[in-house]
């Protein structure tokens, strides 16, 4: 007897977990599957997009969730991008991430995407369909009214100013140049000489910022519009003499954009959060997909940063996100 009931208790104790398994899946009806979340991306490196991938990873570990993430060569890549959202969909996503490269060239991407029951969720920058779930971003007209009024304290109330942008034929350029122009057309002294936009070629944009600067007369400060373009007026404005002389307001932290700006350089750049960009993306992704409510836009946020507040603490980790 006391032989059988070890070996009873022994059936037992292998049995349990299997029995544990059975009470779970019972409860839920079917066992929990894991959600396939794929996150395309406007360009697959560089410091701004390894950060959001960094914030979608965080969350996808966070919430158990099979995160594949994508994105082209360069940005502006509208053909590239559509492939990989296709492919996507033939490889079984659940749900996609976005971060589009132009406005309205997805919109009819995501619209087949949409027909195919996958939620989609839009980071950094928006996209021309109705189908999207949610916007996780900034407020790009705000954020240019920031550029201008900041350049604004550092020209003074009159001047010559340039708004120069990379031509990445998204809409964030375009609103953060209507917000700039808003806010400069509050002071009648100020000018702006040009619009230009680089088209994205560094040659173009380098030959585009030193032909300003050497024009008579010319311009007493530059915004930048977006990553590219401030990386180059920057050197190219560096190159000739002229750090300090013609103001510079940028957009975006790459180790370049930092460097000018404690060099005095740039005098300002207006940042962004990429982690919470791809952190939230994939969130609210794993929202959507368990019946969760979700705002259509959450705002991730600007700020200013200059020489002054550079080096405090809550500016340092938004500057270096990857330093722990």
């Amino acid at each position: 007897m006391i032989r059988f009931s070890l070996t009873y208790c022994m059936v037992l104790l292998l049995l349990l977990p299997v029995l544990s398994s059975c009470s779970r899946t019972a409860e839920t009806g079917t066992p929990e599957q894991t959600k396939n979340v794929t996150l395309i991306m406007k360009k697959k490196s560089g410091d701004y997009w390894n950060t959001v991938r960094m914030g979608a990873e965080a969350a996808a570990k966070e919430f158990s969730v099979n995160l594949r993430v994508a994105g082209t060569d360069y940005e502006g890549d509208v053909n590239g991008q559509i492939e990989l959202i296709d492919q996507a969909v033939k490889d079984g996503m659940d749900a996609l991430v976005l971060a589009a490269n132009d406005y309205n060239a997805l919109g009819e991407a995501v619209d087949r995407v949409a027909v195919a029951r996958i939620p989609v969720i839009s980071i950094d920058s928006e996209v021309n369909s109705s189908k999207v779930r949610s916007f996780i971003g900034i407020n790009n007209y705000d954020a240019g009214q920031q550029a201008g009024q900041k350049l604004i304290q550092l020209t003074g109330e009159s001047g010559r100013i340039a708004v120069i942008s990379f031509g990445q034929g998204g809409r964030n350029a375009v609103q953060r140049e209507q917000g700039l122009l808003a806010a400069v057309a509050k002071y009648p002294d100020i000018k702006v000489n040009k619009t230009e936009d680089c088209s994205m070629e560094v040659k173009r944009c380098d030959e585009m910022t030193a032909r300003l600067l050497s024009e008579p007369n010319s311009i007493d400060g530059i915004v930048a519009l977006d990553t590219a373009a401030s990386v180059r007026v920057a050197a190219e404005t560096d190159t000739m003499g002229l750090a300090g002389k013609v103001k510079i307001v940028t957009f975006d932290n790459t180790p370049e954009d930092i460097e000018y700006l404690q060099e005095g350089v740039i005098q300002a750049t207006i940042i962004q959060n990429p982690f919470s960009m791809g952190y939230l993306g994939v969130k609210y992704a794993v929202d959507v997909m368990e019946g969760k409510k979700i705002t259509e836009f959450k705002d991730t946020g600007t700020k200013v940063i200059d020489q002054e507040n550079m080096f405090w603490s809550d500016n340092q980790k938004l500057l270096f996100p990857f330093v722990k």
